[in-house]
């Protein structure tokens, strides 16, 4: 049996011995501020791709540029000041920011009758004078009429003390640093953030060259996304990161909770828009670059493309619409405009123009009609004749109520209505029924003139946008569904979480919350391949889906981590609930006849809690089953 454990242990540090050895440069000491890359390297994620990645810590004659340029890196953290690298003619590439707002503000004593930016005014400031550095600190200060001259500019000594025994007023700190060390010492301050003034900027993005990129394709894309997965693994169990960084990174001694602390604030700015780890936008970049060049950092235009890595995950995933939907949209829009150009205009000419308005009318699927100043049709075109299923000459005359029904005729009048007091164009949607078929009209409507500008009637064209509308549901669908098990993904969990404790704030609305975690399922993908870890996936999701009410929600929060909110549900029934899955899942015949089993920590939501503290609170009942055999539920 040992000569067994000497050859498995042998043939391990020969593979590992072929991994591509790479090296990854940070831009500050260790901390929880690079917590993806130690867990990547300590989870074996890197191994996993056949890399063997050494970290090397900031010191005080790293140029990470240089490094980048002379190989002695092959990635490097930077901040948005590559930019400005980009600008001078340096051949970066950035992968990924891996917080998406910086976590660089202005902090103060509390005490120190600081209640404005503008309050700064003939204070001291202790800002490094690096311009590039502290561009967005810079552009906040200007925002508020703050030139240089106006406050006494310090030399950073980044030591937190200064500020607590008054050396300085204000000092340019980290918000998952200096504000941690003041709350343990039980001394108040105030954060003046440059977010809350509009300059948004990027933190800790992940950089190469484009040389590299394209000498090492496979290797860049492989660590990108051994990284990612670093930091979807490091925020979703902090106290395990932190307890890894507290044991094996800690050069900078600091305490295990202050570290657990940091992983929260820090969590927060890498998902401030809901977007994934490492997400960059074109538009945001360019505002940053516009901030640089304001301050004459930069001159020249770059291109923004060829700055951002192929492999980003920029796309336009959410309910907010792409460029080309945008312009499809506008072109929507304009269109609808020139049609009522075109009527207005042709409503007011001779005889034989308005037969000519006909034919322009009926030539469109757009449902279009007038009507006088008692709400009276006074004709419309041929699109109009058939959803009311009646002749122009059969519509004349009469109102909503003698077409349609009531509920639809009801809420037409009320809009007519609204459209002559307020004298203005109004838009609403609203559904309908045409040959059987329910379908969504959106309608415009606006005021005209008929019988020689005497009376003033309705003039309104709607248009069936029933497609569009399924589209938009189908991309909201996607935006918030994981793709492969089709239950809610991350960004579902965390508004459909606020909203809980929105209802529970307001009506103490109780509720629980579970997480589990397929047991060594690194180990079933090791052994028999992703694609049947996907198909465990699947079938597992579909049997605990049966296993809870409609009105329960099951989120894939990370690889095989699920959360399930129990609304209006106690702690005990929620339990009973959590143990009738967890012995389903042990009972289920999914690869062969293998035994998969997950762990369970389950809580109640408590007094005082949000959302970060009730995750907190299961990720470590689920980290207790965990370490406790496995195959268990632990609850608080």
């Amino acid at each position: 049996m040992k000569k067994i454990l000497l050859l498995l242990t042998f043939f391990s540090l020969l593979l590992s011995a072929n991994n591509k050895k790479i090296t990854l440069q940070l831009n500050w000491l260790n901390q929880f501020q690079f917590a993806g890359y130690y867990i990547a390297k300590e989870k074996g994620f890197y191994n996993d791709v056949g890399l063997d990645v050494e970290i090397k810590e900031f010191t005080s004659t790293t140029n990470l540029v240089d490094d980048i340029k002379t190989n002695k890196a092959d990635f490097a953290v930077g901040r948005s000041s590559l930019l400005v690298e980009r600008e001078n003619g340096e051949d970066v590439v950035a992968l990924g920011a891996i917080f998406q707002e910086s976590p660089l503000m202005l902090l103060v004593r509390k005490d120190a009758n600081i209640n404005s930016v503008q309050d700064l005014r003939n204070k001291k400031v202790m800002i490094t004078p690096d311009a590039v550095f502290s561009a967005s600190l810079l552009a906040m200060l200007s925002a508020n009429n703050l030139k240089n001259s106006d406050y006494i500019v310090q030399k950073h000594s980044f030591d937190i003390n200064d500020l607590i025994v008054g050396k300085t007023d204000a000092m340019a700190s980290y918000l998952s640093n200096e504000p941690i060390v003041l709350k343990d010492k039980d001394i108040d301050y105030k954060i003046f953030h440059p977010s809350d003034y509009g300059f948004h900027f990027y933190s800790d993005i992940l950089f190469t060259s484009s040389k590299f990129i394209k000498n090492n394709p496979k290797i860049t894309k492989d660590f990108y996304e051994a990284s990612i997965r670093g930091w979807e693994y490091a925020f979703k169990n902090k106290t395990e990161a932190a307890e890894l960084i507290y044991k094996k990174y800690n050069t900078q001694n600091k305490s295990y909770i202050h570290l657990i602390k940091e992983g929260e604030i820090l969590e927060r700015l890498a998902y401030s828009y809901n977007e994934g780890i490492g997400y960059l936008d074109k538009n945001k970049l360019e505002n940053i670059y516009n901030v640089f060049k304001l301050f004459g950092l930069v001159k020249e235009e770059i291109n923004i493309d060829e700055f951002i890595y192929d492999e980003n995950p920029r796309k336009m995933m959410t309910i907010e619409i792409s460029k080309r939907d945008q312009k499809l949209t506008m072109f929507f829009i304009l269109s609808l405009i020139v049609v009522f150009l075109l009527i207005i205009y042709f409503l007011n000419k001779s005889r034989r123009i308005k037969e000519l308005l006909h034919i322009v009318i009926n030539s469109t699927d757009d449902l279009i009609f007038y009507k006088d100043n008692k709400f009276r049709y006074l004709g419309c075109n041929k699109s109009f004749e058939k959803f009311c299923g009646k002749k122009e000459s059969e519509i004349i005359g009469k109102n909503d109520f003698d077409i349609f029904e009531k509920e639809y005729a009801q809420l037409s009048y009320e809009k007519d209505k609204e459209v002559l007091s307020k004298n203005k164009l109004l838009v609403n949607n609203e559904w309908a029924k045409i040959e059987n078929s329910n379908i969504l009209l959106q309608t415009k409507k606006v005021p005209f003139k008929y019988k020689k500008s005497k009376n003033e009637g309705i003039l309104g064209i709607s248009r069936d946008i029933t497609e569009l509308h399924e589209v938009y549901q189908k991309l909201k669908k996607q935006a918030y569904r994981d793709e492969l098990t089709s239950v809610f993904n991350r960004k579902a969990y965390n508004e459909r979480i606020e909203e809980k404790f929105d209802l529970y704030n307001r009506y103490k609305s109780k509720f629980c919350m579970a997480m589990y975690d397929i047991d060594d399922f690194k180990v079933i993908n090791d052994t028999y391949g992703h694609d049947v870890g996907d198909k465990v996936l699947v079938e597992m999701t579909k049997e605990i889906k049966d296993n809870i009410r409609k009105t329960d929600l099951i989120f894939r929060v990370g690889g095989e981590e699920f959360v399930i909110i129990f609304p209006k549900t106690l702690i005990d029934e929620a339990y009973v609930v959590t143990e009738k899955i967890r012995e389903a899942v042990s009972k289920m015949n999914m690869v062969n006849n293998k035994k998969i089993t997950i762990s369970i920590g389950i809580t109640e939501v408590k007094d005082n809690d949000t959302p970060t503290s009730i995750y907190e609170r299961i990720d470590k009942l689920m980290y207790v089953s965990k370490h406790s055999g496995k195959n268990q539920t632990s609850k608080d």
